[in-house]
């Protein structure tokens, strides 16, 4: 295994410190009270009121999500003209991902984007169907599905009852495995390495089906648990691997392509209904637009992160996927025998 990279230093945690904690204060007071600019946002005047969008995400300056969030907040403040201004708190400073959407229930945080709607599986355990393995063969019919009537369904039946309204879907992308084992190609490679996933039922019945052990964690937890060997392997999507620097601490890539991973723009009801309408169509309008930037971002960058993952030493490798998806019809029946078949038949249906 290669030397890992050291650590981040003293100083800049502590200015991130720093930061987290002005950060979380000056969110508290604007949003927690509702006597401030969201009321102005919904009283006399309020297409002259400044709203304030603050949006949380767990990603690095360099992930695409990240990148056409930048776009995102550019282009609403320019055709608001200024009457909507957007704050960005990315790397995770306000939390995980369950935090976040948490946050945004409570009412304390206005949006975030969340990278994967299994996310809500404690709120919704119905959220897991984004977990069965190998559901879309290729992104296309995975984009489509999630923009069309399975999204919809999705969000009004799954995601929005949780306490949150879904804007539209943005792209994580498909996961593959990385570790620090062994090269991956049949199932049988996966016996007895230390995966980190997040707690998710069926994520961790399909490690167990593969022989793999599950040990949940917080993402943001993950790039030290791999640097330290508490865990030798994790499931990411390519810009992920490639953001978070994953190929500073693993050894193989594996483009498993198991899951395909949605990214949902969400916000907080009550905030939404105290935007002017007029402000509501640009919001929506460019979040559908920056989606398909970040989409096409995702596309673009894919042979080129691949090509980083190489160039930083990793050794990576195409699997055996019939013979991996032979493997996880039990996993599919964990699903379907409790929330039946309707939203997992409406998901394939786009690959008819």
């Amino acid at each position: 295994m290669r030397k890992q990279k050291k650590g981040k230093r003293v100083m800049a945690a502590l200015v991130t410190a720093v930061f987290v904690l002005g950060s979380l204060g000056g969110c508290a007071k604007t949003q927690g009270d509702r006597g401030t600019e969201q009321d102005a946002a919904s009283g006399p005047g309020a297409g002259d009121a400044a709203i304030v969008l603050k949006i949380a995400h767990v990603n690095s300056e360099t992930h695409p999500a990240s990148i056409a969030l930048e776009k995102f907040k550019e282009e609403v403040e320019s055709r608001t003209n200024g009457a909507v201004t957007v704050d960005l708190y990315g790397n995770g400073i306000l939390g995980g991902e369950l935090e976040e959407i948490q946050q945004v229930i409570d009412g304390t945080l206005s949006a975030a984007m969340v990278m994967g709607a299994s996310n809500w599986q404690t709120m919704n355990p119905a959220a897991a169907i984004e977990e069965l393995p190998f559901m879309f063969s290729d992104v296309e019919t995975a984009r489509a599905a999630f923009d069309g009537d399975y999204g919809q369904k999705l969000a009004e039946e799954v995601i929005e009852p949780t306490g949150v309204k879904v804007l539209c879907y943005w792209e994580s992308g498909f996961r593959h495995f990385t570790n620090n084992v062994r090269p991956i190609t049949v199932p049988e490679d996966m016996d007895g390495i230390k995966f980190r996933t997040a707690q998710s039922e069926i994520r961790i019945k399909m490690f167990e089906t593969l022989g793999a052990t599950a040990i949940p964690m917080n993402f943001n937890e993950l790039y030290t648990a791999l640097q330290q060997g508490t865990v030798a392997g994790q499931e990411n999507p390519l810009s992920i691997i490639t953001s978070s620097n994953f190929y500073e601490v693993q050894d193989y890539l594996s483009l498993s392509g198991h899951f395909y991973s949605t990214a949902l723009f969400i916000v907080n009801p009550d905030f939404w209904m105290s935007i002017p309408e007029e402000h509501q169509d640009v919001i929506l309008e460019v979040a559908q637009e920056c989606r398909d930037y970040d989409r096409q971002l995702s596309t673009e960058a894919e042979e080129e992160m691949i090509k980083t993952c190489t160039d930083n030493g990793m050794e990576v490798n195409e699997i055996d996927k019939n013979a991996f998806a032979e493997k996880m019809q039990d996993v599919w029946k964990i699903y379907t025998d409790e929330f039946g078949t309707e939203l997992v038949d409406l998901a394939r249906s786009y690959a008819e």
